[in-house]
C-alpha cells in the first residue's frame, strides 16, 4: 500500500513539473493587425500640371479639385506594414484651354476635366502614442488618366464628336503623412497631407486615309473625273506630368 502511494505521489510530481516547464507552454496566438482608412479632401496642382505654357508639351492647364482615397493596411511588427490604396482625383481645366489648339484643330482641347485613378502599394508606418495618431506612407503603382489632354482626333474626320477620348497610363506615386486624434486603439480621426501624381502617356497612330474626292479635268482631253484625296499618316505621342499637393480628412479603423 505504501509502495503504491509512493508511486502515485511521484507520478503526480512529474506531471506538475512537466506542466510548469516554460518550454512546454503553448504560445499565444499571433493576431493580424489590419486597418481600413477612408479619406477625402482638396487637390492642388503645381508644376507643368497647373501650367498654361503653350510651348510646353506637358502643360496640363489643371486647377484645384478634389480627391478621395481608400486604403487597406496590413501591419507587421514595430508599427511598420504594407499599404494598398485606391485614389480618385479630379481637377478641372482652366478656361484658357479653350483658346489652345494642341492638335491643330480649333477648340480641340475642350474643357473635359482631368480624372485620375491610382492603384498604389508600399510601406506604411502607423503608431498611436496615447491619444496621438501618427502615420506615413511611400507608395508606388499605376495611374490611369482621362481628359481632353489625351484626345487623338482622327484626321479622316475633324469634327469634335469624332475625337478618340482615350485613357492614358503610367507610373503613379504618393508620399504622405498623417496626424490625428485616436479615440481608441481601433478608431482615429486624422489630417493627411502629401504629394500625389504620376507620368501618364498615350501613343496612337493613324495611317493614310481617304478624306474626300476632288474633280480633276484632263487638260488634253477635257474629260472630268473624280480623284481621291488621302490624309498624311499621323502619330500622337502624348506625355503628361501630374503633380498635386493634397490635404484630406480621414478615418482609420484598426482591427
Amino acid at each position: 500500500m505504501k509502495k503504491a502511494l509512493l508511486i502515485l505521489v511521484l507520478h503526480a510530481s512529474c506531471v506538475a513539473l512537466f506542466a510548469q516547464n516554460p518550454e512546454q507552454k503553448s504560445q499565444p496566438a499571433v493576431t493580424r493587425n489590419m486597418g481600413i482608412e477612408v479619406s477625402a479632401g482638396y487637390s492642388m496642382p503645381f508644376g507643368s500640371y497647373a501650367s498654361s505654357d503653350r510651348q510646353n508639351d506637358k502643360t496640363g492647364y489643371a486647377v484645384n479639385g478634389w480627391l478621395m482615397q481608400v486604403t487597406f493596411d496590413w501591419m507587421g511588427k514595430k508599427d511598420f506594414g504594407l499599404a494598398f490604396q485606391y485614389s480618385y482625383q479630379k481637377n478641372a481645366m482652366k478656361d484658357a484651354v479653350n483658346l489652345v489648339y494642341p492638335n491643330g484643330i480649333t477648340d480641340s482641347a475642350g474643357s473635359r476635366p482631368w480624372s485620375n485613378n491610382y492603384l498604389l502599394a508600399g510601406p506604411v508606418f502607423m503608431k498611436n502614442i496615447g491619444r496621438l495618431h501618427l502615420d506615413a506612407k511611400i507608395l508606388g503603382g499605376v495611374i490611369v488618366s482621362s481628359g481632353s489632354a489625351f484626345d487623338t482626333p482622327n484626321p479622316q474626320d475633324t469634327m469634335t464628336s469624332s475625337f478618340n477620348k482615350n485613357v492614358a497610363t503610367g507610373f503613379g506615386y504618393q508620399v504622405s503623412g498623417g496626424v490625428g486624434f485616436a479615440f481608441s486603439a481601433h478608431v482615429a480621426l486624422k489630417l493627411n497631407v502629401g504629394l500625389l501624381g504620376g507620368w501618364p502617356g498615350k501613343n496612337r497612330q493613324y495611317g493614310s486615309q481617304l478624306i474626300g474626292w476632288v474633280t480633276y479635268k484632263d487638260p488634253v482631253t477635257g474629260i472630268e473625273y473624280q480623284k481621291p484625296v488621302y490624309s498624311a499618316p499621323v502619330e500622337y505621342d502624348i506625355k503628361k506630368v501630374v503633380s498635386t499637393f493634397n490635404a484630406s480628412l480621414g478615418l482609420v479603423f484598426r482591427f
